[in-house]
């Protein structure tokens, strides 16, 4: 193996050992005291400079993260992008380029798809700022991805997005099947279970989920005389799909900006994101239950904003209901009407969003 294989190996050995001490929220010497044998010198010697300039590095990152927050970031950007910093700090003998290269490449390879393009360009950002007057035999810093001329520039600095209708949609062919199972007039689950009082108390926190359906499985009863908690399952068994276009656009923008969900829902959200394996999506899960306020009352905005760190007139609201987007602008939101992926695609970019 070349010199050059083997500083690659030990920056890739570094690179997991500094995500695995992410994932067990100890610090990079824990990790490298507990291997049954000694990591080699420089892996060992990047783990431990980003032990020792922390806060220092994630103060850098910081500052040029233009409105993201080390926190926020990917577990793995988060270990690649302290690595690379930490190496630009405390190996003046290694050309920028090299670092720079190698830790891209590296982000690239483990990462998401976008990893790579987000780690260089904050650490180039980084680059430029310590270390200045890099000679001019280091090698260029690496180019962005083909097709990534320039970086954006969000005219919005966080979306909040609605979740039925727009990324969840429910199996309409199930509610037939399952009253006709249960002896029921077609209709007739979907018409107690949304019921407008009944509806607003379970999504502003009044009913929990579990209550709901409950009372949901006694009204049947009594105007049917069905089995109540067969009644009440049924509804709590209701099916839905996912639109993966929608995810895969919502995780394109978190790469520059944070993305909170906003939904009127009913205390089973938090479950049902995690069913759904969506969860980890968002950078935040505001539900009207929890908080006791539905769109379009201006505190669900005002909440969810909260929760993305950024103030109202710089979010956008995304909904497929026009009067939770007409709340959204009287809260002072930029707002979208969601009609499909391709318009939603389309705000997106006109924002900077995505390309």
């Amino acid at each position: 193996m070349s010199l050059a294989d083997e500083r690659r190996a030990a920056r890739e050995r570094a690179l997991s050992l500094l995500y695995e001490a992410e994932t067990k929220g100890v610090d990079g010497a824990t990790v490298l005291s507990e291997l049954p044998l000694p990591a080699d010198e420089l892996t060992e010697v990047l783990v431990r400079a980003v032990d020792e300039r922390r806060a220092e590095v994630d103060a850098l990152l910081e500052r040029f993260a233009q409105g993201w927050t080390v926190a926020r970031m990917a577990a793995l950007d988060r270990a690649a992008l302290r690595m690379g910093t930490a190496e630009l700090l405390t190996r003046p003998e290694v050309p920028t380029g090299v670092i720079l290269a190698e830790t891209v490449d590296l982000a690239s390879r483990f990462g998401t798809d976008g990893s790579g393009r987000f780690v260089n360009g904050l650490l180039a950002r980084v680059a430029r700022e310590v270390r200045p007057d890099a000679p001019p035999s280091d090698p260029p810093l690496p180019a962005p991805p083909a097709g990534d001329e320039g970086e954006l520039e969000p005219t919005v600095g966080a979306l909040v997005i609605d979740l039925d209708g727009v990324i969840r949609h429910w199996d309409t062919d199930y509610y037939p099947q399952v009253e006709a199972a249960l002896g029921l007039p077609e209709g007739a689950l979907v018409r107690v279970a949304l019921d407008p009082e009944r509806l607003a108390r379970a999504t502003d926190g009044r009913l929990r989920f579990e209550e709901w359906c409950e009372e949901i499985g006694a009204v049947l009863h009594a105007e049917h005389g069905i089995d109540p908690e067969a009644a009440a399952q049924a509804w709590a068994d209701s099916q839905w799909r996912i639109d993966l276009d929608v995810v895969e656009l919502v995780e394109a923008v978190r790469e520059r900006v944070p993305v909170v969900l906003l939904s009127n829902a009913s205390t089973r959200l938090v479950h049902d994101l995690d069913r759904s394996g969506i969860l980890e999506v968002f950078d935040a899960v505001v539900s009207s239950a929890d908080i006791r306020a539905a769109k379009p009352d201006r505190r669900a905005y005002a909440v969810a904003a909260e929760a993305a760190g950024v103030p109202l007139e710089r979010c956008l609201f995304v909904d497929d209901l026009p009067a939770n987007i007409d709340g959204a602008l009287a809260a002072g939101m930029d707002a979208a009407l969601f009609t499909g992926v391709d318009d939603l695609r389309a705000a997106l970019r006109e924002r900077q969003l995505l390309r």
